[in-house]
């Protein structure tokens, strides 16, 4: 009995490990968790039997949390100006508007070292870069040093934590008198890249750009070389892992090796020694990408139970693979890459022996084809099944396809890659690299001609509510009903699997909504915002190019009524493009008179254009005009109908706007200027400060005659924030600098602002 309980240890201390790291994420002094583990440590050593299981279960508890409070809360160097020095690590990637960004190791600040690697961005005007600016070279510069920040706003990306699971601590910014030299220290990290760099420029020259960009990505991980529209299409179709160099590409180097091995006829003990030699120089080759981590371990997991004849269970595999990489790095838990690969193998480990064993051709060896096929549809549905919670948390989209397409889209990346491998060995010998790389240019692209073919079809995507707890509870009785661990009548099984159908489908049925809010988006210096009033989704702003919006859009399945810009400046119009690429349709959209006309960027008059073309109906507002809203309405203060000058600056021209919600005065201010406000003064209780708080905007005379009893302010900086609470005096200002989103709910006469950050605190009182 005892020597059972211990076989089943695993599964429970990876769920305490993790419960433990998620505990002390939010701890901040790490004292009370080390504490923890003495005692904990003492019980093991102490007890016998049951209360040693215990005490082993309790110290994966407590290591857990004190290994999750070390890796949230590092000690991090002072913000502000510094001498940097170091070695760029990973590929440079160039964004719009001039942004370049990648990341430095074996970085020094005035002269210190810094003891994790920090993410580096500039702006620069230049098409091109210098060529000395390439991966493995070391520079040095003047830049800022800031502390990056974690999620601003209602299920947000936190950028924080994604540095953080790549060992990144800090943030630079900047590169003042910045100039390259050949490295004065080792950084394996830097060699790595450069070597990456230069395979990846190999294969580019060697296949041409489409074939070797793909080639890159699937062996190397450098998925920059693929256009964004191709990135969505795989993604459509719920075929994206394979473009991320993950446990498929590594199950298929070692699949490669395993043939080449029995070929040779290599010892099984030479065997696992060179699987983890090949493994290790390939997870380096791919900068210790954490997905190819995670499979080389499982795999040298597999493989050493096999060559040692000590086979463990897929279930325990996963467990101690999943307790050593977060002993390794905590951060990975909360990552969307860790959950999908265990997600993924938990389902092919629990749910697709049972979906085999029910294969009504096994035991005919005339019909061994159609065996093999349903063993590898059994295969990719328990996938399918382990990922979907995620799936449709993270994106809350249900590829319709995807179970159709994996099985041939993964049979036919396998050929791909097995040429993609001898192209990029054969490298070194150009005569008898042609063949192979001819042929893999074909595959190639007849796989992308496929892929955007596909994605084109209409309805090939079902946009769901994310996933709750609900989803959750509906998914463990789906994996009950077709689980091989435990042991049922066919009946309770079919009954378990109805009912958790039926509890998933209706926890992806979005709520009904009865409140009136207005939620402030965090945006740095941009303006986002929506007016959630019971059924009605209305868009004030979208904000810049970052899916701020169109994430909350997408995860609350909301359709906008309207979307209601107030000018045509990206930081208030950029948004378009995420609504855009998220597919979110956008029935009517209003703009101030004579926005157009104003000084705007081209490009937010191109995406004007895609709206149009998409059926987009485009109305254009001025002084008086209103529209109902179902707790209120929303009626133009500024601009005046045909009085605007062309050519303008488009803040003097932005469309003000008094929303009446629930007897409650609301004035949003757009971005208009102190020459142009006392034409939009209206008395209000709650006032969106115009042009984030700007010196220019709020004058004293307008903030008289308006008087309102809190006011909104978007910005960026806290100091800006701070500065604007000593101009307004006692009003209380909710800035998204300190508090993140600030959700205003209306009631009857009365509203109160909630900052996403709940330790914020208004200003001003």
């Amino acid at each position: 009995m005892t020597a059972r309980r211990w076989a089943w240890f695993l599964p429970p201390a990876c769920l305490l490990l993790m419960a433990g790291i998620l505990l002390g994420r939010g701890i901040s002094s790490p004292l009370l968790p080390w504490l923890a583990c003495l005692p904990a440590v003492a019980a093991v050593f102490l007890l016998r039997d049951r209360l040693r299981f215990v005490a082993c279960l309790a110290l994966f508890f407590a290591l857990g949390a004190a290994a999750g409070q070390m890796a949230w809360h590092p000690s991090l160097p002072a913000e502000g100006e510094y001498e940097v020095r170091g070695i760029i690590s990973s590929e440079i990637r160039r964004g719009s508007y001039g942004r370049v960004q990648t990341t430095l190791s074996e970085v020094s600040l005035n002269g210190r070292p810094l003891s994790s690697g920090a993410y580096w961005t500039f702006y620069t005007d230049e098409e091109e870069l210098p060529e000395a600016f390439a991966p493995g070279r070391e520079v040095s510069f003047r830049g800022s040093l800031y502390h990056p920040e974690g999620a601003s706003n209602p299920d947000g990306y936190d950028f924080r934590e994604e540095l953080l699971r790549r060992g990144i601590t800090v943030g630079l910014y900047g590169d003042e008198d910045l100039s390259f030299s050949a490295p004065s220290v080792f950084s394996f990290a830097g060699v790595t890249a450069s070597w990456r760099a230069r395979l990846s420029a190999a294969l580019v020259r060697e296949m041409g750009d489409e074939a070797g960009g793909y080639t890159s990505a699937l062996l190397l991980g450098t998925r920059s070389l693929i256009p964004s529209e191709d990135r969505a299409a795989f993604s459509k179709l719920g075929i994206a892992h394979v473009l991320s160099v993950s446990g498929f590409h590594t199950g298929i180097l070692v699949m490669l090796l395993a043939a080449l091995f029995r070929l040779l006829k290599l010892r099984q003990s030479v065997r696992l020694v060179l699987y983890a030699v090949v493994l290790l120089a390939y997870c380096a080759l791919c900068g210790f990408n954490p997905p190819v981590v995670r499979a080389s371990l499982l795999l040298l997991l597999a493989l050493g139970g096999k060559i040692l004849n000590r086979p463990r269970s897929g279930l325990h595999l996963l467990c101690a693979s999943a307790i050593l990489l977060l002993l390794w790095s905590p951060v990975q838990l909360t990552g969307i890459s860790f959950q999908l690969t265990f997600a993924a193998l938990l389902g092919i480990t629990l749910i697709s022996p049972y979906l085999d064993s029910l294969n009504p051709f096994r035991w005919n060896w005339r019909r061994r084809i159609l065996s093999r096929l349903w063993s590898s549809v059994s295969f990719v549905l328990g996938a399918e099944l382990g990922v979907l919670v995620p799936v449709l948390y993270y994106y809350q989209k249900l590829p319709l396809l995807s179970l159709l397409v994996n099985l041939p889209v993964s049979f036919f990346v396998t050929v791909l890659l097995s040429l993609d491998w001898i192209v990029l060995l054969l490298l070194p010998v150009p005569f008898l690299c042609g063949l192979p790389a001819a042929a893999a240019r074909v595959l190639t692209s007849w796989l992308v001609s496929g892929v955007r073919a596909l994605s084109a079809l209409p309805g090939i995507t079902l946009w769901t509510h994310a996933s709750t707890w609900v989803t959750v509870l509906g998914m463990l009785a789906v994996f009950v009903a077709l689980c091989r661990l435990f042991r049922s009548k066919p009946w309770v099984r079919i009954l378990c699997l109805l009912s958790g159908l039926a509890v998933v489908c209706v926890s992806l049925i979005p709520p009904p909504h009865r409140e009136t809010e207005y939620i402030q988006f965090g945006v740095g210096n941009a303006d986002a915002a929506v007016l959630w009033d019971q059924d009605d989704v209305v868009v004030v702003d979208a904000g810049e190019n970052d899916g701020v919006v169109s994430g909350f859009l997408r995860r609350n399945r909301l359709a906008p009524t309207a979307v209601v810009l107030t000018h045509l400046h990206t930081d208030h119009a950029g948004g378009l493009q995420s609504l855009l690429d998220d597919e979110i349709p956008v029935r009517t959209l209003y703009l101030p008179s004579g926005a157009e006309n104003m000084q705007v960027d081209e490009d937010i008059l191109a995406l004007l254009d895609q709206l149009r073309a998409s059926g987009t109906e485009i109305r254009y507002l001025a002084r008086g005009d209103t529209l109902s809203l179902p707790s209120g309405s929303l009626t133009v203060l500024w601009p005046e109908r045909e009085k605007t000058r062309p050519g303008g600056n488009a803040n003097d021209y932005s469309l003000v706007s008094l929303f009446s919600l629930r007897g409650t005065a609301f004035l949003q201010a757009a971005d208009i200027t102190g020459a142009y406000e006392s034409y939009a003064a209206h008395p209000a209780d709650l006032l969106k400060a115009a042009h984030h708080g700007s010196a220019s905007s709020t004058s004293p005379q307008f903030l008289a005659a308006v008087n309102p009893r809190a006011i909104l302010l978007p910005c960026d900086k806290v100091s800006r924030a701070e500065s604007f609470s000593a101009r307004v005096g006692e009003i209380p200002v909710w800035s998204t600098a300190k508090g993140g989103a600030l959700t205003v709910r209306f009631e009857d006469n009365f509203f109160t602002v909630t900052p996403f950050l709940s330790h914020s605190d208004p200003g001003g009182r």
